[in-house]
């Protein structure tokens, strides 16, 4: 068993922007570049660097192709222990909440699947938060392949899945969850190569509360905890880009 938790204090390390959307800059923005073992590197110029957590031999890497990075979380599936875990652990929890609690935001992930999705497993991607009575989330999953937004402020829930499309193993797409108001909720799927839209977006109104997530945000899984299943940590098996928060 092993387990790690990479953080470096006092990087004074200056790193380019990323792109934004519509000129809005984004909190984080973690494009697959590392800057040590188990520290990913933020690209914004806030510098919000997130550290890796493993067990059991898991491990993130940041891979190359076609000249852009990209993380690689542990292949495969695992329904029983001991389950090969890792997870990115950003230290922004303030900068990962909407303005007041209510303010408009945004996040997503390039996502892609290196091979065929559990069924009895839920796959996390992005979220800061926890389900269940009086926590506040937000959240973006691929369960089973099919992506997902989910937002709660404790008492009310909003669950948005974008079931007319399956993500295709192998290929590259672009999820973003939205809150556009106070009581509109987006989800997007589209082509990274060409940013088309693979589905029409999916809406839905809803009323919703402050959204005032605790406790640590994460990517890739809902926690590492080394004598539990894919089942119990929502681990993310493939690999992931552009993985972004914006508040507006």
């Amino acid at each position: 068993m092993a387990r790690m938790l990479s953080v470096i204090a006092g990087l004074a390390v200056t790193l380019a922007a990323g792109p934004s959307t519509a000129g809005r800059a984004a909190e984080v923005r973690y494009d697959g570049a590392m800057l040590a073992p188990g520290l990913v590197a933020d690209r914004t110029h806030h510098a919000r660097h997130a550290g890796v957590v493993t067990a059991n031999g898991g491990q993130v890497v940041s891979l190359s192709e076609g000249g852009e990075r990209f993380l690689r979380f542990p292949p495969g599936s695992c329904p029983a222990p001991p389950c090969p875990q890792a997870v990115v652990q950003p230290a922004a929890s303030q900068a990962l909440t909407p303005l007041e609690g209510t303010g408009r935001f945004s996040f997503g992930a390039a996502v892609r699947l290196t091979s065929a999705p559990p069924s009895g497993a839920g796959m996390n991607v992005w979220q800061y938060g926890l389900a269940g009575p009086g926590h506040g989330q937000w959240k973006l999953q691929v369960d089973d392949g099919y992506a997902s937004c989910r937002w709660s402020d404790g008492t009310a829930v909003v669950l948005l899945p974008a079931r007319a499309y399956r993500l295709a193993v192998g290929r590259w797409h672009l999820v973003r969850c939205a809150r556009l108001s106070r009581t509109l909720f987006e989800i997007r799927v589209l082509d990274r190569a060409t940013r088309a839209l693979i589905v029409p977006p999916v809406h839905t109104v809803a009323p919703m509360g402050r959204i005032r997530p605790h406790g640590l945000p994460t990517i890739g899984g809902k926690r590492v905890r080394p004598d539990q299943t894919d089942a119990q940590t929502d681990q993310f098996r493939g690999d992931l880009d552009d993985v972004h928060f914006r508040r507006e």
